[in-house]
């Protein structure tokens, strides 16, 4: 599964790539969203240190858990307006060090 077989343009996905700043391994989230991240994937027999894995459940977090933010990412129509649609999610899974 990719971003595009989630029905999301080219601009959405990038949008969200951008956001994520994922570069394999663990990412740089809060506990609670890695545990979230791990137990998905175990779940689902993925591998949640790759990029892969860990877009498949961003994926379904915002089709499932994050249905506003999925939906205003479908309503974007540039990857500047995608970016910004994702904001409140990615700030949600950023670890600030404190």
């Amino acid at each position: 599964m990719t971003l595009l077989d989630q029905d999301w343009t080219e601009e959405q996905a990038q949008g969200l790539l951008d956001s994520l700043n994922l570069d394999g391994g663990t990412p740089k989230w809060k506990p609670e969203h890695l545990r979230r991240l791990h137990d998905w994937c175990s779940a689902h027999e993925k591998d949640s240190t790759t990029i892969d894995g860990q877009l498949e459940f961003i994926a379904y977090e915002l089709l499932n858990s994050f249905q506003a933010v999925g939906m205003f990412l479908k309503r974007a129509k540039t990857v500047e307006e995608a970016t910004e649609a994702v904001q409140p999610y990615v700030r949600r899974l950023a670890y600030n060090g404190g």
